[in-house]
């Protein structure tokens, strides 16, 4: 062997001994000095804790019929092992999921201060889903499939916009301190309500969650589980509501709008919404909009009613506001009665137009109703009568009386989220809006009718009257009725809460009681319907106008029985032209349902 030959393979030996020195240096590194650091790192990746979610309280009406459940179903999660999510599984689960590449590492991303916890992809798996993944599941990496409970509405759309829905949508900082004060903690990622009362209820319904300690291998499957902590099912909420009454205002509501639209060739008609309370609690018996969703399918759905122009996802009954038209001729009559610049039996004549103040006025279609006190002026919706005491009273008398029934604030109601103040028409809401403008007593010839600013929603509207039929007394509007816990323990019953006390004296409201009960007899704009109803009622018509391009909305308020009331109501039916043709039929139906369990035709021409 020459020399040469034998200084290589020294050299050689050299490298190799060189090799095992560094790779026993490092190997010495990792198993001795920095043993603890990677046996903690070793045990926290075989060892998980999840999340054992609590089962949701269920829903029910007033009278115990299950309007929310729960059922077992399979979801699908991901989580990170500490070396990334895995490409070639995120594809494979795209494609499975049906959900795009994209919307998937999204999730990750908004995930990645919490990437240690499972990463929720879908709920209510397809058995063909499940059996696809469990094929693969040996080389899919960090994927959990696993039995939840899965929420299920069984009404699909009734009361939709009551109820809510699930999702993991941002909750904003008020809510979440609202829910942190009622015991529950809210975390990024949390499946919480939505809308309805399952938003403002969620402390109540979620319960507490439990936790499950599992071992898991490589992938990030578990293999074994070990130490349990069990949930605590949610409290079950019962509602005011009525599911058959709930369903009835529903449906007249549909059949009214279709009948406009279609047998009467009404485009514009679309959109309305009912409230009906217990004027003597504050009880919500039923709350209706149309069109509603389907709580069900919401979520596929979302996008397309989210774009739908009739905007069915919004809770018009508490969020819409309106002006109301002639329904608001009670506020008016209200500030002259109380300021004492008119009594019921003052006569005005209409001769159908007036002009005062450099604008000129009408009735509905320029009728001249002659001769009129109070009485005949409201049952025929004399709009002459109501411009002649808005001046008299001013529009500060309107303006205060307006609120005295609960205009211009929330109505108080707490288990329903986003309720809309609305406006009153007032010289200071027009100077706030138009930069110091002054106001014009033709002005308050529009107030005085429920135009100008005023802007009312639909629950207003309904407290309104409630507030007229019990004597003046405010009480909160609610819908949940009591929380009861899973050992069948009340935890919480709601009971009537006055608000306030309006300062309108008895002998006002007395008359307009009286008044509105003319609307409903012989030669009054409601007659024609409520002649039919087997029980008295009061109310008031009202057609608001928007635009001279479009039909008027459509309004009724009334209360029935009129000498011991025991429901008042509102309807609207956006672009439903007089009152007496759109909204009224609607409260015909409602009060005949109420009243007899059924509807046998009051509203049949």
């Amino acid at each position: 062997m020459s020399k040469l030959m034998i200084r290589r393979i020294r050299v050689i030996v050299v490298i190799v001994i060189a090799c095992f020195i560094v790779f026993a240096a490092r190997l010495a590194y990792l198993q001795v000095l920095k043993h603890d650091y990677y046996w903690d790192r070793a045990e926290k990746n075989r060892y998980t804790k999840i999340t054992l979610p609590a089962t949701r309280g269920k829903i029910f009406d007033s009278q115990g019929r299950l309007l929310a459940t729960n059922r077992p179903g399979y979801v699908v999660s991901l989580m990170d092992r500490g070396e990334g999510y895995d490409p070639e599984t995120i594809d494979y689960l795209s494609e499975i999921l049906q959900i795009d590449r994209e919307e998937i590492e999204k999730a990750i991303e908004g995930r990645l201060y919490m990437r240690y916890l499972p990463l929720l992809l879908k709920s209510d798996l397809t058995p063909e889903a499940i059996a696809r993944i469990s094929e693969y599941r040996w080389k899919l990496k960090g994927v959990n499939i696993e039995i939840r409970p899965i929420r299920e509405y069984r009404e699909g759309s009734t009361a939709a916009h009551i109820i809510g829905f699930l999702g993991e949508g941002p909750v904003d900082e008020e809510t979440r301190k609202l829910w942190a004060e009622a015991g529950y903690q809210y975390k990024e990622g949390d499946l919480v309500g939505q809308s309805g009362v399952e938003r403002t209820w969620e402390p109540y319904l979620r319960g507490i969650d439990g936790e499950q300690l599992i071992e898991t291998n490589n992938m990030g499957q578990p293999i074994n589980y070990l130490e349990r902590k069990e949930p605590i099912p949610g409290n079950d909420l019962y509602l005011t509501i009525d599911l058959d009454l709930q369903k009835a205002v529903e449906e007249a509501l549909a059949r009214r709008v279709e009948h406009l639209v279609k047998k009467e060739g009404n485009k514009h008609a679309g959109r309305a919404s009912a409230v009906i309370l217990d004027p003597n609690s504050g009880a919500i018996l039923a709350l209706a909009n149309y069109p509603s969703y389907d709580l069900n399918t919401v979520h596929k759905n979302y996008a397309d009613l989210s774009q739908d122009p009739r905007r069915p996802l919004m809770n018009s009954a508490i969020q819409a506001g309106y002006p109301i038209g002639s329904t608001f001729k009670m506020v008016t009559a209200t500030a002259a009665l109380e300021k004492g610049v008119m009594s019921e039996r003052d006569i005005i004549r209409c001769g159908g137009v007036v002009s005062l103040y450099g604008d000129t006025k009408t009735c509905y279609r320029s009728t001249a109703h002659g001769a009129v006190n109070f009485y005949r002026a409201l049952a025929v919706s004399c709009n002459i009568y109501f411009y002649h005491a808005g001046l008299r009273a001013g529009i500060d008398a309107v303006a205060h009386y307006a609120r005295e029934y609960g205009f211009g604030s929330p109505t108080g109601l707490a288990d329903l989220p986003g309720e809309a103040p609305g406006v009153v028409a007032s010289r200071e809401y027009k100077a706030a809006v138009t930069g110091g403008e002054p106001w014009y007593p033709a002005e308050t010839m529009s107030a005085a009718i429920g135009q100008s600013y005023n802007s009312i929603t639909p629950l207003q509207m309904a407290n309104y009257v409630a507030m007229i039929a019990n004597g003046g007394t405010h009480y909160r509007p609610y819908l949940v009725q009591k929380a009861v816990d899973s050992k069948g323990q009340v935890v919480y019953e709601a009971e009537p809460e006055p608000l306030r006390q309006a300062q309108i004296s008895s002998r006002t409201l007395k008359i307009l009681r009286e008044g509105m009960r003319a609307v409903t007899l012989p030669r009054g704009t409601a007659y024609a319907y409520f002649s039919r109803l087997p029980v008295t009622a009061a109310g008031k018509t009202g057609s608001a106008e928007v635009s001279r391009n479009t039909p008027a909305h459509s309004l009724f308020v009334g209360y029935a029985p009129y000498e011991n009331p025991q429901i008042a109501i509102a309807v609207i039916i956006e672009h439903g032209g007089i009152g007496a043709t759109g909204a009224v039929p609607v409260a015909a139906e409602i009060l005949e349902y109420y009243f007899t369990g059924q509807i046998k035709g009051v509203t049949d021409n």
